[in-house]
């Protein structure tokens, strides 16, 4: 049994049906701000029969400064319907729906449109047909009403009969996850504080647990002895309520960032977002969990700068070698879902799960090159004649010299001439050059400083 709350009235801010419905059942949902529906199940038990429910709802609403109609049904879209169409009180026994919401005007389906399920598209082919009641609408042959307008006409008819196309879908209430405590004495090092953030992190944990939350953002708000307030903000990268990781993320970042002063309150407040749901593949192997990832990174942070932790990303730039680190990030649900895909996890047509496609073989003829690039570019003398290298030479251990036996160029390139110091220029030219001892070097001269070095080896 189901029964609705609708306010005909604009409501007023300061009232909310939901504080009604919730001394009633713990499952409702709002609909807006001037309709709800609440399950009220093996609620008669207390109240007796579904009437003098309906009454006792109707009378506590108004007790509270709001008049209210009341409706009660088997369904609650038949609820929702008689609600918004009926004055007072009014009750329907299980199996009465479509003849009780079938003398409604077609437009009573409005209050059950949604931004997904738009009534607009087929109300105009209604009118044109002359239908005006709910109950016309339900007699029509569901099969010729799909051929014209759709499978969504079907639903619309279903609906037009009271029935229920999903259930009930509980409201949950803006809870606030945040916990303080006031320290006995002021503290200045980690450790100790380490014990007061689990402290305060394992009930907050337990509730996102019980709520299938998790931590989206993490504030960690400090009170410091000179009365100033000191606050951190960590975004994680995935939902996490584990309480050993949010304490090791929070004291790694205070240990990046430390207080000025001693602290003597700490309070934790998060940001919950809905939980993370993983379904891992049996024929690929398991990626490191967001809490082993936020770790390892806050970790590095802590080591070597936030700024020098990350995944490289391109640069809109021609300069060779220039790249980027941006947040590294990794989408645990994407690569599941492409293990879905061929190519990524699912075997090519023509093969069975467990089989190793074929590799395609190269042409005989063709010849592949790899280009092997120094990360720190090797400084060498070059000999120059006629405008042409003719022998290269270095000091590095594991790098050949010797006479220049052919060689391609020069390739010159430039860049950041016209942008500020922040960004360097540069000017280079660069020669492929293959030396008497079979080594093949890709060497660049500096224009600027007029130096030579190896910027990579040709295999």
């Amino acid at each position: 049994m189901y029964a609705c709350l609708f306010r005909p009235s604009a409501p007023e801010p300061a009232f909310e049906l939901g504080r009604v419905a919730r001394d009633y059942s713990p499952r409702y949902e709002c609909h807006g701000a001037d309709a709800v529906v609440l399950d009220v199940s093996g609620m008669t038990r207390l109240f007796g029969s579904p009437r003098a429910m309906a009454d006792e709802m109707r009378r506590d609403a108004a007790s509270r400064g709001a008049r209210v109609h009341v409706a009660m049904a088997a369904t609650w879209t038949a609820a929702m319907l008689l609600a918004h169409a009926h004055v007072g009180v009014s009750v329907t026994l299980a199996g009465d729906e479509a003849d009780a919401v079938g003398a409604l005007p077609l437009a009573s389906l409005r209050v059950l449109q949604t931004p997904d399920f738009d009534l607009e598209p087929v109300s105009g082919a209604w009118r044109r047909w002359g239908l005006r009641t709910l109950g016309e609408l339900a007699k029509l042959p569901p099969a010729d009403l799909v051929a014209r307008i759709g499978r969504a006409g079907l639903m619309w008819q279903a609906m037009a009969r009271g029935e229920d196309l999903r259930p009930l879908v509980p409201s949950l209430d803006d809870e606030r996850f945040e916990a303080t405590f006031e320290l006995d004495w002021p503290v200045e090092e980690l450790e100790p504080l380490s014990f007061v953030l689990t402290r305060l992190l394992e009930p907050l944990s337990t509730r996102l647990e019980r709520r299938d939350r998790g931590a989206a953002v993490l504030h960690v708000v400090l009170r410091l002895v000179t009365k100033e307030i000191y606050a951190r903000r960590l975004e994680l990268p995935s939902p996490m309520r584990d309480v050993r990781t949010l304490r090791t993320l929070a004291l790694l970042d205070l240990e990046s960032h430390p207080a000025a002063a001693a602290v003597d309150r700490v309070t934790v407040l998060i940001d919950p977002t809905p939980g993370r749901v993983l379904q891992h593949s049996l024929f690929s192997r398991a990626l490191p969990t967001p809490e082993q990832l936020s770790t390892l990174l806050a970790r590095l942070g802590a080591v070597m700068g936030q700024d020098r932790v990350g995944a490289p990303a391109t640069v809109d730039t021609h300069r060779p070698g220039a790249f980027a680190v941006a947040a590294f990030d990794t989408d645990h649900e994407e690569a599941g879902a492409s293990g879905g895909r061929a190519g990524a996890g699912s075997p090519a047509p023509g093969t069975r799960r467990g089989d190793h496609p074929p590799r395609p073989q190269p042409p005989a003829a063709a010849v592949a090159s790899a280009l092997r690039r120094c990360r720190q570019p090797v400084p060498a003398r070059v000999a120059v004649a006629d405008g042409r290298p003719v022998r290269v030479t270095t000091d590095r251990r594991g790098f050949a010299g010797g006479a220049v036996v052919r060689c391609a160029g020069p390739w010159r390139s430039s860049g950041n001439w016209w942008i500020d110091d922040r960004h360097p220029a540069w000017t280079r030219d660069e020669w492929d050059v293959a030396l008497s001892d079979g080594a093949v070097y890709r060497i660049f001269q500096n224009r600027e400083t007029d130096a030579w070095f190896i910027d990579a080896i040709v295999d």
